[in-house]
């Protein structure tokens, strides 16, 4: 079984303009490294919406027909709430959340739904229950960059209510637009497993290409794990580095700590999925990964996670 586990659907109207131009700005400088192109924000906006099938997809059927060609089974997908830094968006979180909750039911079996929540709103309890006991997703997604820290008390009684309801955590660790004291929580993410070790806690992004080391040294922590969604860019210009640090990252932690994942939809105009699902499956390197080790990175690990049968 192969999982993506860090996908994000896109609707009209779910991610304010401003935003979306400076993250494709940071992708963008990234695409013109690895092909030694000069193209532009602009360019980079025309590449992703000529994606086929378009990233556009509040449903997820593009997604599914994208899963389908890259032979994926199941994707963990969720929004990002970034209301705290952007301002409300024109569809507001809570639609968001329920079209990622809906599209799991309506392709039954592909896909586990993550709700994004800012644990400062007022009614984030409110708004976790109904997630959970309602609309029967399967976890929670936290941006620090929107200014918190991951081990804020503010943060516990979703941790708490997460034991209760024996769900996993994703909590965003690595580069981004804003708050970039909060965007390397490697630290503090591994503070909250410390403190909640029954609890399942992944690194989002494993600390991408930045801070990877510090991710595999936090991952030594029984119940903290990480996906390597968007290290596509590190594959691409550094392979040899790429699969030493996978290499190291299962050494250390084992590779049922490991996640395959891709961050879809920005990553994959660098790397489509199937290229991606290719470049761990049948790796082009002398470093050695054996097929149970490779079963598990993509795939295995994130059954264990997410409790998939």
């Amino acid at each position: 079984m192969i999982i993506d586990a860090h996908m994000h659907l896109s609707g009209t109207g779910w991610v304010r303009g401003k935003y979306l131009r400076f993250v494709w700005k940071m992708y963008i400088t990234e695409y013109n490294r690895v092909h030694k192109t000069n193209k532009t924000i602009d360019d980079f906006k025309d590449m992703l919406t000529a994606m086929k099938p378009s990233v556009v997809d509040p449903e997820g059927d593009g997604v599914i027909e994208l899963l389908d060609k890259a032979g994926v089974d199941k994707a963990v997908i969720f929004p990002v709430d970034w209301e705290a830094i952007t301002g409300p968006p024109n569809v507001p979180y809570r639609d968001q959340n329920k079209a990622h909750a809906d599209a799991a039911k309506k392709h039954k079996g592909r896909f586990i739904p993550i709700y994004a929540l800012d644990p400062r709103r007022g009614n984030a309890m409110d708004l976790a229950k109904e997630a959970i006991e309602d609309w029967g997703m399967k976890g929670f997604y936290f941006m620090p960059a929107t200014g918190f820290k991951p081990d804020d008390p503010v943060c516990f009684p979703i941790y708490e209510k997460c034991l209760e309801w024996k769900v996993p955590v994703i909590i965003h660790c690595g580069k981004e637009i804003a708050h970039w004291d909060y965007n390397h929580p490697t630290q503090r993410i591994a503070n909250v497993a410390l403190m909640y070790p029954e609890l399942k806690v992944v690194l989002g992004h494993a600390g991408t290409r930045i801070y990877r080391n510090e991710a595999i040294e936090a991952c030594i922590i029984p119940n903290l794990y990480m996906d390597f969604s968007e290290y596509q860019g590190f594959w691409r210009l550094q392979p040899n580095y790429f699969y030493q640090w996978l290499r190291d990252a299962i050494d250390a932690c084992g590779p049922e700590k490991v996640m395959f994942g891709s961050g879809f939809p920005n990553p994959n105009v660098l790397t489509p999925e199937a290229e991606w699902v290719k470049a761990i499956q049948e790796p082009q390197t002398d470093i050695e990964f054996t097929k149970e080790e490779l079963d598990m990175v993509m795939g295995g690990s994130a059954a264990q996670v997410f409790d998939i049968s």
